[in-house]
């Protein structure tokens, strides 16, 4: 669907909200390897999907992963992400085309708030 994601386990469920799109940052944990330009301690701008996938009958509750403007592979990383916007909330769409659509405009969600918020709070 062109946006590829990193599946996220959480270390500590209590700590991931409510169903929805957020926009935050993502970093590979300390002592995990580069990919790329990535590594520990270097933060990108993420979308981050939390729930079930209703669009495709998902029934269990996942963490995904979007890095924008990044397209190494992140399979095996273990990573940390900061959620810091709620996008919109999850919702169940009728065809793969209107997901896509709504996927392009949480996109365009984070850009704006990237232009807002330019760097990590911590970091600012």
């Amino acid at each position: 669907m062109g946006y590829p994601t990193a599946n996220i386990a959480a270390e500590d469920e209590s700590r991931i909200p409510d169903d929805g799109v957020y926009f935050g940052w993502f970093t590979l944990a300390d002592g995990d390897p580069p990919r790329g330009s990535l590594h520990a301690g270097t933060w990108l701008p993420a979308l981050v999907s939390v729930g079930k996938n209703p669009t495709f009958d998902g029934r269990e509750r996942t963490v995904e992963a979007y890095v924008l403007d990044f397209d190494e592979d992140l399979y095996g990383a273990h990573a940390i992400t900061e959620l810091t916007h709620l996008v919109r909330t999850q919702e169940q769409f009728n065809s793969i085309d209107e997901l896509i659509v709504a996927m392009d405009g949480d996109k365009a969600a984070a850009r704006t708030l990237m232009s807002q918020y330019p760097g990590r709070p911590q970091d600012s």
